[in-house]
Order: structure tokens, then sequence, then C-alpha cells
């Protein structure tokens, strides 16, 4: 999979083709299973509603429910709540907290502060806090900066500096560029930054309209594709008011629950 996603190709997504009705389809009978964007979610949708209030702009706060797909059953993704993401951006700062609740009771949560600049919300420094219930020996503490040319990444026992050759984003960073509408105008090429790793050669794009199942009926969204050497092929489906409902990555998922 890396390696497809290192040659900029989007494995997930169908090639769509006309259908013998003159409309377009995504290359099967069931047009909502077709675009791979919702494919880990297909039995979590039908209770999913989309908010229809707040924006994500400079200044908001939203919560994520995890969705994890476990296999399939009746033809459906397998889903259920596996944790929370909580992201709170205040000027050029974010805030994240994200809890992940496993099966065997040793839940983990990752904190995160970001600081990033300019019109693409580049990072500029962070740290990071992990944690393990019950597990004390298991905190891990990172901190970090980017001066434009190399990360650098630093815990209480080593610093280590990396390269870089495009703008360094982090993933969180991402959702007031979708929120905007501006990478609807032209690809988005830059170098991921994801807790404290670094993912080389990103790449978001948008890959157009899709209709999706939900509650009560069908929503259109915009997908944005995002593949890049290192990462998880990964869609974010964005309404017209610019709010990132659905972030899908396969095993686990992200659906918007709270805006304010």
């Amino acid at each position: 999979m890396g390696a497809l996603s290192a040659q900029g190709n989007l494995p997930l997504l169908a090639a769509s083709k006309k259908s013998g009705k003159g409309g377009l389809t995504w290359g099967g009978d069931n047009r909502f299973v077709e675009p791979a964007a919702i494919e880990p979610i297909t039995g979590f949708l039908p209770e999913f509603s989309p908010l229809k209030v707040g924006a994500m702009n400079r200044e908001f706060s939203a919560n994520y429910r995890l969705v994890r797909q476990y296999g399939q059953a009746g033809g459906l993704a397998n889903n259920f709540d596996c944790g929370s993401l909580e992201l709170a951006f205040s000027g050029n700062t974010c805030k994240t907290s994200e809890t992940r609740l496993k099966r065997d009771g040793m839940h983990n949560t990752v904190r995160i502060e970001h600081e990033f600049r300019g019109e693409y919300n580049t990072a500029k420094n962070w740290s990071l806090e992990s944690t393990v219930v019950d597990r004390p020996e298991s905190r891990l503490v990172e901190s970090g900066s980017w001066d434009g040319k190399s990360m650098t990444v630093r815990s209480n026992s080593w610093t280590n500096s990396y390269p870089t050759g495009k703008l360094l984003i982090a993933r969180h960073s991402l959702l007031p560029l979708l929120a905007s509408g501006k990478l609807k105008k032209a690809p988005l090429q830059f170098d991921l930054l994801e807790e404290c790793a670094l993912r080389r050669d990103q790449t978001i794009r948008y890959a157009g309209k899709i209709e999706i199942p939900i509650a009560g009926g069908t929503a259109i969204l915009d997908s944005y594709a995002h593949t890049g050497y290192g990462s998880v092929p990964t869609h974010y489906l964005v309404d017209e008011a610019g709010r990132v409902q659905l972030i899908t990555m396969q095993t686990v998922n992200w659906a918007l629950g709270k805006l304010t």
C-alpha cells in the first residue's frame, strides 16, 4: 500500500464509468459501496447524521467519534466505536486529545499541541504526551520544531533531525485548509507531520462529489483523497459549508459529532 501511495496513485478511488442510464457510476451496481471513500464505514453510515451547524475556521472546537472497521458482516463493514478525538483551534494553535479504547482495557490517549503559521498552516513547533491507562511506565513525552528546511524531534534522552523537501503540515492542521475550499483548485503537495513522525511526499487532491447513505436518506459531500509515502490512503468528506464530516482511513475512521 505504501508503494502505491508513493507513486502518487489513488488506490482507494474507483474509476468512474458511464452507466446505462447516461449518468455516472463508480463501477458497480451499489453506488454506496463503490466509492471507496465510504467502504470502511458502510455499517456505520445508516446511523450517521451530518452536523448542520458550526464552521471550521480559525477559531473552533470539534469532537469526532472514532469508528473502527473490523471485517464485514452481511455485506457491510462491521463498525464499532473505539474512542474519540477532540480538537480546539485558537489563533495559530491547535490542541488535540485522542483516546483509543482497546478491548483489553489498555486505553491509549495522545495529547498534542501544535503551533502553526502561514497560508497553509505549516508546522512551527509542537509537543506530545502519550499515556496508557494504569501503565505509568509507558508515558511518552516528545517535542519538535521545523525551521523550513528540517524537522527536529526531542525526547528526554535524544534529539534527531530530519530534512524536509516540502511544506511540513500536521495532519489535523489540514482541517481548516479543507474547510476553506482552496484545495479544490489545485492539489496540495506537502510533508506530513503525524504525531512526531515525518511522512514525506504527500498529496491531497479534490476527487469530486459523492453521494452517501446517512440516517433518513442520503447526502452529497465533496471528497478529497490523501495519498503519500508511508501513509494509509485517506479520504476527507466535506459538506458545502466546509465542515469535515467524515475522515476514512480503512481500519480507523472519524465521524464529526460536535462543532462549536
